[in-house]
């Protein structure tokens, strides 16, 4: 089965990602003195907040599409 490809959902995961960097690399400059375990964590986090940040403006996506149709 092809799925087209979404310009504005490929728009979305580039947004997530970004944000998800930024949260990565200021809690990697506020703990890298913390040892490996804090910087686990940080990318742990970071990686949480670009899904959730994806699955977010999907779902506010999905919702503007409702309200159009």
């Amino acid at each position: 089965m092809k799925s087209k490809i979404d310009r504005k959902a490929i728009r979305r995961a580039h947004l997530a990602v970004a944000v998800g960097f930024v949260v990565m690399l200021v809690g990697a400059i506020l703990f890298q003195d913390e040892g490996e375990d804090a910087i686990q964590g940080v990318g742990l986090v970071g990686l949480v907040v670009t899904f959730g940040i994806y699955i977010f403006l999907d779902e506010r996506a999905e919702k503007r599409r409702e309200r159009g149709q």
